[in-house]
């Protein structure tokens, strides 16, 4: 008996300092603020309950699968500020390409040009003064240092996800070329068709669809919260 509980508590130590350094030396400060509770979770878990990795091996040479973060908060929070601090390079052209949500599967691939999405940012900000600290002022602070000589088509990189409001803005201003992945047509602003949800209860999207039908870009307009009727017809 004496033996097996040695045995045991060996083992947790050595998971504890396996476990303990990784938390040390791998997680950053963005880890710690958005995860802190499961961080610890996980620590005593594995600590107390060691020999459970016996079925996950691999986890103790590569912790950082027992500490992923499953809404993966603290990775999209790291690669915007890095995108401040170190944007990539931008060219005239920059390209976007939605990613599919809420089931709505789109086709849409957006071109515009730099400057006229550094205006509509201007403009959105000098109405909207406090998104210069969000996304917005990320994304002007980017198309700002773009190099007018690049011509090749620059993407939007995707952790700037509320780009699909201003590239919904700009194509129902007529700005920019949308092409239909699954056409593999490319088509006219003005051909494209909105398609809105008007006075549903809940989440209302707009939609841009091509002449043909296919869905190019889907986004949350406006949530609304509706009492049920009662049987005798009153609110």
């Amino acid at each position: 008996m004496t033996a097996i509980l040695y045995t045991y508590l060996a083992g947790a130590l050595l998971v504890a300092s396996r476990l303990g350094w990784h938390m040390l030396r791998r997680l950053d400060g963005y880890d710690w603020h958005f995860n802190k509770l499961q961080i610890w979770t996980t620590f005593i878990f594995f600590s107390v309950l060691w020999p459970l990795t016996a079925f996950r091996p691999k986890a103790l040479l590569s912790p950082s699968t027992l500490f992923e973060d499953d809404y993966d908060l603290a990775a999209r929070t790291r690669t915007r500020d890095q995108l401040w601090t170190t944007p990539p390079a931008c060219g005239a052209i920059v390209t976007y390409k939605p990613e599919n949500e809420e089931g709505d599967e789109t086709f849409g691939e957006f071109h515009f040009h730099a400057s006229n999405v550094e205006r509509f940012l201007l403009e959105k900000l000098q109405e909207h003064p406090h998104l210069a600290r969000d996304e917005e002022g990320a994304l002007l602070n980017w198309v700002q240092s773009r190099n007018e000589a690049q011509h090749h088509l620059t993407p939007v990189p995707s952790a700037w996800t509320r780009f699909k409001y201003v590239a919904d803005d700009l194509i129902r201003a007529g700005e920019g070329k949308v092409r239909c992945l699954q056409c593999r047509e490319t088509f006219p602003t003005g051909a494209l068709v909105p398609k809105d949800d008007r006075g549903r209860p809940g989440w209302n999207f707009a939609r841009l669809i091509c002449p043909r039908g296919h869905p190019l870009l889907v986004i949350e307009a406006v949530h609304l919260l509706m009492k049920k009727k009662s049987r005798d017809g009153s609110q």
